[in-house]
């Protein structure tokens, strides 16, 4: 494995010890590049009618910033998705932005990551 310039919200060591190949893992961050937005999209149309539906995608973010080892907008997501459950629409009106723009800025240091200007 070669040495990696480290990604700000995202422990890429651990990241490399859980997938075992930099090539494989770094697939995996692609792909959460790619998918991401949509979830965001999906979080940002919020509201109380479509409850079950916003648990479901914050609950899909929380395990994939979990599973690339972005845990602080795993914990994020956690916390929304545990509002959403006890039905606490009024945490997730206050957070789920907070959410949103942390995870987008996740987004832009991790395009820079895995394509570098030339």
């Amino acid at each position: 494995m070669t040495a990696q310039t480290p990604i700000e919200g995202i422990n890429y060591e651990a990241g490399l010890a859980q997938y075992q190949m930099e090539k494989i893992y770094n697939r995996i961050l692609a792909t959460y590049l790619r998918s991401a937005p949509d979830l965001l999209n999906a979080l940002a149309a919020f509201s109380e009618a479509g409850l079950q539906d916003y648990i479901t995608t914050v609950h899909g973010l929380k395990g994939a910033s979990y599973g690339i080892q972005a845990n602080h907008i795993g914990d994020l997501a956690k916390e929304l998705e545990l509002a959403g459950k006890d039905g606490n629409t009024d945490f997730i009106v206050a957070n789920n932005q907070h959410l949103i723009d942390e995870t987008n800025a996740l987004l832009e240091r991790l395009a820079d990551f895995l394509e570098p200007a030339t």
